[in-house]
């Protein structure tokens, strides 16, 4: 016997947790069959906070989406498909060549790593390197990777940018889709 599929549009982050999008920039589609889940999330000009810290590069965090509390899911694979990126006036002064990389992960990045991402900062989502020239730059990533649990249930965007390319602490807009499927282990 085939089991019931559920297809729903969740609706924006915002809607669903207020105090984690407030501007309203991330849509989520929720696709479940059986115990297998498929979540698309789409980024609409998501600002992502910079802090420069010189000489150790910079980084930044936005979060995405929150497993309910006792939730575990086993993730299989992750696609992350950015088209499109802003940057705040002052990250780069107006060069348009920040060079960075991005990625999910379970905790917010809260160091520098001088243009890298590691361990919890991409363990979702692994990191995608992008250089931006003229302001404008695309790329996508794809990744197989394991838990997400009750105790790291937070799916996080990280940001991690170089020290020679970042001149000041701004912001950067990131538009995109993030697919995620996996199985729910309940």
């Amino acid at each position: 016997m085939a089991q019931a599929y559920e297809n729903r549009t969740l609706g924006r982050v915002d809607e669903l947790f207020p105090s984690l999008d407030p501007d309203g920039t991330i849509g989520v589609v929720y696709k479940r069959s059986g115990n297998y889940v498929t979540a698309t999330l789409t980024l609409t000009a998501t600002v992502v906070t910079v802090t420069d810290a010189a000489g150790s590069g910079s980084y930044g965090t936005a979060t995405l989406w929150v497993l309910p509390a006792a939730t575990r899911m086993h993730v299989l694979s992750v696609v992350q498909d950015y088209t499109a990126f802003a940057e705040g006036a002052a990250l780069t002064g107006a060069a348009g060549d920040a060079s960075f990389d991005i990625g999910v992960g379970s905790v917010a990045i809260a160091a520098a790593a001088d243009g890298a991402l590691a361990t919890t900062d991409d363990d979702i989502g692994s990191e995608v390197n992008i250089t931006l020239s003229g302001g404008t730059g695309t790329g996508t990533g794809t990744s197989a990777l394991g838990f997400i649990t009750a105790a790291a249930g937070t799916m996080t965007l990280n940001w991690s940018g170089t020290a020679a390319t970042i001149d000041a602490s701004s912001t950067i807009n990131v538009t995109g889709t993030i697919k995620i499927v996996g199985v729910m282990i309940e």
